[in-house]
């Protein structure tokens, strides 16, 4: 069983490295659907896969200095991440959760291997895909060190909606699963702090909120604010 439509997968990671690699990948892996709430691999499970969201969206979570996991990304169509597993075969660091209904397409390693004896091509291809997502890391990890909370914030949500840090380049998210407790973990911020941006940017016109989402409703603003 192949995935039918597969435009969302090539964006992205695969529109960057050679066409004939991006289809041998495409060609080789298998689809897999996960329900709402899904475990697509967990903390200390065992984990060999890429995987390239074809439908839905991936909640992302880390546990690496700290004991409790925290919240760290929200990635969409045509998103791929495990090549650090992949490469390393560590498995205690991220965990990831479907939300609402997904489809993946799921790449192992056995698989990776068995193409890269015929395409010396393949193992470049996964280290840049482990450059793209190491930058977006990158920068969120930059981002937390904004002085102005107002700026963070701003700098959270647009990483959180693929308009900030997005070097896969894949496609924007306009609502975005997460609820206030997480935004305000995710941006070194208290509660209330949290609370009173959101309703400030709100009240602007920006975004809207919902219970477990929050809607981009003007990109530019938010993107403005960093600059302002």
């Amino acid at each position: 069983m192949k995935i039918e439509n597969t435009t969302l997968l090539q964006s992205g990671w695969l529109s960057r490295i050679p066409p004939e690699i991006a289809t041998a990948i495409i060609d080789a892996g298998r689809p897999k659907h996960f329900s709402n709430g899904d475990t697509i691999y967990g903390f200390d499970q065992p984990q060999d896969c890429l995987y390239g969201i074809a439908k839905g969206i991936v909640r992302m979570w880390v546990m690496m200095n700290e004991q409790e996991p925290r919240f760290g990304h929200i990635a969409g169509p045509g998103f791929w991440f495990g090549e650090n597993e992949l490469v390393t075969g560590k498995h205690r660091t991220m965990e990831m959760i479907a939300c609402g209904e997904s489809l993946l397409h799921m790449v192992d390693r056995s698989t990776v291997d068995r193409l890269a004896k015929h395409n010396t091509g393949i193992w470049p291809a996964v280290a840049l895909l482990a450059v793209m997502n190491q930058g977006t890391a990158i920068g969120a990890a930059d981002d937390l060190l904004i002085r102005d909370s107002k700026k963070r914030l701003a700098a959270v949500l647009l990483r959180l909606c693929q308009r900030r840090n997005a070097f896969q380049g894949v496609t924007h998210l306009d609502r975005i699963p997460i609820t206030h407790n997480e935004l305000a973990e995710a941006s070194c911020l208290s509660r209330s702090a949290t609370a009173a941006l959101l309703s400030n940017l709100s009240a602007s016109g920006l975004i809207s909120t919902e219970y477990g989402y929050i809607s981009i409703l003007n990109a530019e603003g938010l993107a403005a604010i960093m600059v302002g």
